[in-house]
């Protein structure tokens, strides 16, 4: 979750750099709990060190509900960090959960977190899966999941690894 949020908070500083209507801190705090509704997941689920089975997954995308649900109880969270951690899973192709939602339909922030969540899973080590190196997550995301995010967006990511 640090990763993903230190990643996130990145991209949204060189998207909204000049803007002032995006509230940094609770941006911030939406990033860094995006998967707070893992707490709500079998334990032997989340720490398998295998590929989940299809009932398995089924269970896991449950995660983005309940992370919801449970800050929407609070009243504590704002409205910005609920919708990340709500839609930090959708795809830009229809394809994500766990509404479904497509392109222009999720909100940027999720977006923001969807390509800094999937960049972490590929360069992290897993149990199931090797680690990727920077540049072959990157190529990866690229050429295969590049549907997954707004180019636009992936852009802006991608060159927040460019060297000064």
């Amino acid at each position: 979750s640090v990763s993903v949020g230190i990643l996130s908070i990145a991209l949204a500083k060189a998207l909204f750099k000049n803007a002032n209507n995006h509230d940094m801190k609770a941006l911030g705090v939406g990033f860094f709990l995006h998967d707070v509704g893992k707490i709500g997941i079998d334990p032997a689920i989340i720490t398998k060190p295998d590929r989940l089975t299809p009932g398995e997954m089924q269970e896991m995308r449950r995660h983005p509900s309940l992370g919801f649900k449970l800050l929407h109880e609070t009243k504590q969270i704002t409205e910005e960090a609920k919708i990340i951690v709500l839609q930090h899973h959708e795809r830009s192709d229809g394809r994500g959960y766990p509404k479904g939602l497509r392109g222009k339909d999720i909100h940027i922030y999720g977006r923001i977190c969807s390509i800094a969540d999937v960049y972490d899973a590929l360069t992290s080590k897993r149990p199931y899966r090797q680690m990727l190196p920077q540049y072959e997550a990157l190529k990866l995301m690229l050429d295969e999941m590049i549907d997954h995010f707004q180019k636009e967006l992936f852009q802006k990511f991608v060159m927040l690894f460019k060297s000064p």
